[in-house]
């Protein structure tokens, strides 16, 4: 195995733990930061305001979802045309680029706006999408294959 696979698996294995740990927190971001944005005053709120923020979270949440969803969409065809027209390395590069940005803006956000904007970045954060071109773009080295 080449030097180049084992750093692409390497970097898929970096950017996928990176990318699940931070998954499971962003629904407990987005509830504090609808309840710091609601009670900035840190005073305890009624059972009925609390309600009406769980309910704004989740909606928040969701929204969010659905925004990094449709980020990822547009992202892919992009980045599919990246790798056609820079290579594999150059976009390797943009690709974890964006994902260390979006994972900065994550950790420094203070309101969900903030939240929206560090997916932003992930338009180009298609990690296994690059790796498969790695791989696909080495010389065969005569071992296995259909020819092999």
């Amino acid at each position: 195995m080449s030097s180049e696979v084992i750093v692409t698996y390497l970097n898929i294995i970096l950017y996928a733990v990176s990318y699940q740990l931070q998954r499971p927190v962003e629904p407990f971001l987005v509830r504090s930061l609808i309840h710091d944005q609601s009670n900035p005053s840190g005073t305890t709120t009624t059972n009925s305001n609390n309600n009406e923020e769980e309910s704004t979270a989740n909606q928040t949440y969701g929204r969010l979802t659905s925004f990094f969803s449709l980020i990822q969409t547009i992202g892919s065809p992009l980045v599919g045309t990246l790798l056609d027209r820079i290579g594999p390395r150059r976009t390797s590069v943009l690709c974890y680029g964006a994902s260390a940005c979006s994972y900065w803006i994550l950790a420094h956000a203070t309101t969900p706006t903030w939240l929206y904007c560090s997916k932003v970045p992930t338009l180009l954060q298609h990690a296994f999408l690059v790796g498969q071109a790695t791989v696909a773009s080495l010389p065969d080295d005569g071992e296995g294959g259909e020819d092999g």
